[in-house]
C-alpha cells in the first residue's frame, strides 16, 4: 500500500490539490466490446498501417520514441480520415468507466487536470455529480473565472483537448506548439496552480513534453517550495527518483502493479478515508 505524507493528505482535504490523471486511468477501462483505450505508441502503430507510401521514417520515429514527430507525419498523411480515424480509436468503441475512476471522484477535489483526449472520467464524472462540475479545454477563455469556484464546483482540466473537438487535440509537436503560442494565458494558470496547489499524477508517464517543461520550469524558478508526487508501479531506483525530484521537483510514490493495479486502487480508497478524517478535524476546529 502506498503511505500517503501529511502533505497529500492535509492538500485534497483543504482541496488543495490537482488530481492529474494520465493514460494509466482511462487503460483500467473496458469497451462494450472488452478492449481497453489504446495507448498512444498503440494508436501510432495502427495509424502508420492506414498510411499510403513509404513508411520507413514514420517507423524510425517510432523506434527512437519521438511520438510527436511520427504523429505529424501519420496526420500529415492522412489529412481529411485524420479525424474519422482519432474518434474510432478514442469515441466510438464507448468505453465504459472503471472502479478507480471512482475512487478518484470520491476524493471530492475542486480541481481534476488530465491530458487524455477521452471522456471516460468526465462522463462518470458529470452523471455522477449531477452535472455538478465544469468540463473546461485550453482553448476555453473563461477558465480564469471558472477557478474560482466555490464550494458547489469542481472542474476538470482538458489540458490537451477533447474528443468532442478532434481537430483541436494536441497531438503532433506543431499542435504543441500552436497551443503554446496561441493559448499561452492556459500555460499561466497551469503555472499558477502548480505554485499554489498540489499536483498528484496519477497513471502518468513522464514522457509527456508539455508536462516536462512545465514541471522543468516550475522546479527551476522555485527552487525550496514543496513537492508534488507523481504514483508510479514497481521499484525506482535512487537515481531515478533522485532525477525526478532535482529536475521536476517530484517525489515519487511506489506501488505494486499486481493483480491490474490492485494497489493503486486500494490506496486511493485508504487515501479518501484519511481525507474524510482530516476534513472533519478542519470542520470542528475551524481551520480552513
Amino acid at each position: 500500500m502506498i503511505k500517503w505524507p501529511k502533505e497529500v493528505v492535509e492538500s485534497v482535504a483543504r482541496r488543495r490539490s490537482v488530481l492529474f490523471l494520465g493514460a494509466g486511468v482511462s487503460m483500467s477501462s473496458q469497451s462494450e466490446a472488452g478492449g481497453s483505450p489504446p495507448s498512444w505508441k498503440a494508436v501510432l502503430e495502427s495509424g502508420i498501417e492506414r498510411c499510403d507510401g513509404n513508411r520507413v521514417e514514420m517507423r524510425r520515429l517510432l523506434r527512437e520514441n519521438d511520438y510527436l514527430g511520427c504523429c505529424q507525419i501519420i496526420k500529415n498523411r492522412m489529412r481529411l480520415s485524420w479525424i474519422e480515424y482519432i474518434e474510432e480509436q478514442f469515441l466510438a468503441p464507448k468505453f465504459k468507466s472503471a472502479e478507480i475512476h471512482k475512487a478518484i471522484l470520491e476524493l471530492d477535489s475542486s480541481i481534476v487536470a488530465t491530458p487524455n483526449f477521452d471522456k471516460i472520467y468526465d462522463d462518470f464524472a458529470l452523471k455522477q455529480t449531477e452535472n455538478f462540475l465544469k468540463v473546461k479545454t485550453f482553448y476555453d477563455d473563461d477558465i480564469p473565472r471558472v477557478l474560482r469556484g466555490g464550494v458547489d464546483q469542481r472542474l476538470i482540466l482538458k489540458v490537451h483537448g477533447c474528443i468532442n473537438t478532434p481537430d483541436k487535440l494536441i497531438f503532433t509537436r506543431e499542435d504543441y506548439a500552436n497551443a503554446r503560442h496561441k493559448f499561452h494565458n492556459f500555460y499561466r494558470v497551469l503555472d499558477a496552480l502548480f505554485l499554489t496547489h498540489t499536483f498528484i499524477f496519477i497513471g502518468c508517464g513522464m514522457s509527456d513534453p508539455d508536462l516536462n517543461l512545465l514541471l522543468e520550469q516550475y522546479a527551476r524558478s522555485f527552487s525550496g517550495t514543496p513537492a508534488h508526487y507523481v504514483l508510479l508501479s514497481g521499484k525506482q531506483s535512487d537515481d531515478y527518483k533522485s532525477l525526478l525530484a532535482s529536475n521536476y521537483n517530484l517525489q515519487v510514490l511506489s506501488y505494486s502493479a499486481a493483480d491490474s493495479h490492485k494497489e493503486l486502487l486500494d490506496s486511493i480508497r485508504q487515501l479518501k478515508q484519511s481525507v474524510s478524517d482530516r476534513r472533519d478535524v478542519i470542520g470542528d476546529r475551524r481551520l480552513w
